[in-house]
């Protein structure tokens, strides 16, 4: 196995435990991560989306996203680009998900 397939292997893996709060699904699950790939100057470059491009979890998706990515010792640099071509929509999510909502506050009468 290549050196990039076994980075890309495990940066997937451990996408999976980026949870999309808003949501409740992993980032892998959802379809936002379009493109992972070692340039020729050995950064790992992750391309990923959000769901709206007016997302209000984009900076923590970017964040999570990094930590993931600062936890493989094989990774000595990285980039994360936010991008918005091709636009998510629905149809990107594995079939099967289930989501998770938040009840209401209760509210006294």
């Amino acid at each position: 196995m290549s050196r990039e397939l076994h980075i890309r292997r495990e940066a997937a893996r451990r996408f999976w435990g980026v949870i999309d709060p808003e949501l409740g699904v992993n980032i892998v699950d959802l379809g936002l991560i379009y493109r992972m790939f070692m340039r020729d100057d050995d950064t790992f470059v992750v391309e990923y989306t959000t769901t709206t491009a007016g997302c209000p979890m984009r900076r923590y998706l970017q964040r999570k996203i990094e930590e993931a990515l600062q936890s493989i010792e094989e990774i000595e640099k990285f980039e994360t680009k936010l991008v918005f071509e091709p636009e998510w929509s629905v149809e990107m999510i594995v079939e099967g998900v289930e989501f998770f909502s938040v009840p209401p506050p209760m509210m006294s009468g």
